[in-house]
């Protein structure tokens, strides 16, 4: 099931991680778990955090009326969690931003921002349109790292690097060519928004244009590129351990 990004997000979350995480940023109102399931720790713990956070808990007895992900046993219907705009953008003028430019794969979006809380990027920035949207999935596969990271969907990408431009947030692209290995950064105290393109195409001539800067990650010669949300954990992890 998709969801409308103007009314939020992840008003419907699957799975112990993806759920733990929504109970700890008090967006949970209804837990569901199924029977079967119902005497295992993990459910237990779920169940009395739930009930500490005067969350609904609702038992569903028969595998033929649950309504989740088959493969899943535990879900929670959620407050929406909140959307920024562009407009937004001078609220977080201190910290480091990813910037998804057309991805199209929701996995992706997910693995990216999985990463982005592991490694301190906690604002992720998402296109209106021309992209993967961010569903039910997208929360699954970034196992609670959706919870710990601000969203912000921006309508022009090259309007968002002028904001950036105007708080002083470094711009860095990642691109295969890039002019400079992502190691040599020298990155003090500096705030970033970290640039990654679609899966096919990348970032555009254009906007690497525009960026302060252009990286590229040391590999093999033997394999021509990696996977967007791969590439993007190891550079968000580069950019971790400097700082």
């Amino acid at each position: 099931m998709m969801v409308k990004m103007s009314d939020g997000i992840g008003k419907i979350v699957e799975g112990y991680n993806s759920v733990i995480s929504a109970l700890e940023n008090n967006r949970v109102l209804e837990l569901v778990t199924l029977e079967k399931n119902i005497d295992s720790k993990k459910v237990k713990d779920l169940i009395e955090i739930a009930q500490q956070k005067k969350a609904k808990v609702t038992n569903i007895k028969s595998k033929n009326e649950w309504k989740f992900t088959s493969t899943e046993y535990v879900a929670a219907l959620c407050k929406p969690k909140k959307i920024y705009n562009e407009s937004d953008l001078k609220k977080f003028n201190s910290t480091n931003f990813i910037v998804c430019d057309h991805i199209q794969d929701t996995n992706n979006l997910g693995a990216i921002a999985r990463s982005a809380a592991s490694f301190d990027f906690n604002v992720m920035c998402v296109p209106e349109r021309r992209s993967a949207r961010l569903s039910e999935r997208t929360f699954k596969i970034s196992s609670g790292g959706l919870e710990k990271i601000d969203i912000l969907e921006y309508k022009s990408i090259f309007s968002l690097l002028k904001k950036f431009q105007s708080l002083d947030v470094w711009t860095i692209g990642l691109d295969m060519y890039g002019e400079a290995d992502i190691q040599s950064l020298d990155l003090g105290s500096q705030n970033l928004a970290f640039f990654i393109g679609s899966e096919e195409k990348g970032l555009s001539h254009e906007i690497k244009n525009k960026l302060d800067n252009v990286v590229r990650i040391q590999m093999s010669k033997d394999i021509e590129s990696l996977n967007v949300s791969v590439a993007a954990g190891i550079a968000m992890q580069h950019i971790f351990i400097k700082k």
